[in-house]
């Protein structure tokens, strides 16, 4: 419902300006539902259902040599008081036909959960360090210019760069893109 009422009102703020300008900064916007720590690489030690949002912007021109990926920011929020996620990045995104395509990211993230010593049964993955590493493959259909769904997949860890405990986390889920 609160990602309707948000891509309802982005779409009639955009429509203001009728001249082909579009919102200056902002590109897109995405947001689903996505299963917590489901797998296949990280262990099933959290559960629950995640609300994921990012922030996609138009990619800078210094950018172009890297293939023009946009920057974001994102969150994904568990709902069972797990650990949650506010993380950063760079997203490539390739046509596969006129309506399939594929997005890769690349970024950081830092998260609220235990990066430490996993209490006796506290029930928290140990990531090892409170910053991560973010990799995200998405593969989607377009239904129209400006909206999309998408089947997402992201994994976090710190390949073993600050701590030697790596669990890592895996999420996977559904969104839907619009696109100012």
């Amino acid at each position: 419902m609160i990602l309707l009422i948000v891509i309802n009102s982005v779409n009639a703020a955009s429509k203001v300006d009728e001249a082909g300008t579009h919102l200056p900064l902002i590109a897109e916007f995405r947001g689903g539902i996505l299963v917590h720590n489901i797998g296949p690489i990280a262990p099933d030690e959290e559960h629950g259902v995640d609300v994921n949002m990012e922030l996609h912007f138009q990619s800078p021109k210094f950018l172009s040599a890297l293939g023009e990926p946009k920057p974001f920011v994102g969150t994904t929020i568990n709902t069972e008081g797990d650990t949650s996620f506010l993380y950063t990045g760079f997203m490539w995104d390739f046509d596969i036909t006129e309506s399939f395509f594929a997005s890769l990211g690349l970024g950081m993230t830092v998260h609220n959960g235990n990066s430490g010593v996993v209490e006796e049964g506290d029930g928290l993955t140990t990531l090892g360090c409170w910053w991560l590493f973010r990799e995200s493959l998405e593969f989607g259909y377009k239904l129209d210019k400006q909206v999309s769904i998408a089947v997402l997949w992201d994994h976090v860890s710190h390949g073993e760069l600050c701590s030697d405990r790596n669990s890592g986390m895996d999420n996977m889920g559904l969104r839907l893109h619009y696109q100012f």
